[in-house]
């Protein structure tokens, strides 16, 4: 009896190992991995910055008044941006920053007195011409 009840016992051992090989030899999904380049994680940001400032655009006062006098609703710009692809992101971006900064002629006649006083005050200071008499004063 002993000897049936070790036979019996090493089936069930030999069994359960069988069962257990071949449980672990089953096919898992194997996760891939690869390396993401930093121009990859440079676009996805810029993505964003992008979106954002665009957004910072339209919450602008002025943008805005343009906004309403155009019949546009403030919240629809905002969804339009939100729905925009990369591309044209990316693009209406670009064109925020080609914008002038001043947008008036008040600024480009006071840039170029500003270089003309400047231009004629260095020659002054060298000696080519006598424009200035607080630059060689009387002595």
């Amino acid at each position: 009896m002993f000897v049936t009840m070790k036979k019996l016992f090493n089936k069930v051992c030999v069994c359960m190992m069988i069962m257990i090989m071949l449980g672990l030899n089953i096919q898992m999904p194997v996760a891939q991995a690869a390396m993401i380049g930093t121009d990859q994680i440079i676009q996805q940001q810029s993505q964003g910055m992008e979106r954002e400032k665009i957004i910072a655009f339209l919450d602008r006062a002025e943008v805005q008044q343009q906004l309403q006098d155009h019949g546009v609703a403030l919240q629809d710009a905002r969804a339009r941006v939100a729905n925009l692809s990369d591309a044209e992101a990316q693009m209406l971006s670009g064109k925020i920053d080609q914008l002038p900064a001043g947008a008036g002629p008040a600024g480009a006649i006071i840039g170029a007195a500003v270089t003309i006083f400047v231009i004629l005050l260095i020659t002054d200071i060298l000696g080519l011409t006598d424009v200035f008499s607080f630059v060689h004063p009387v002595r």
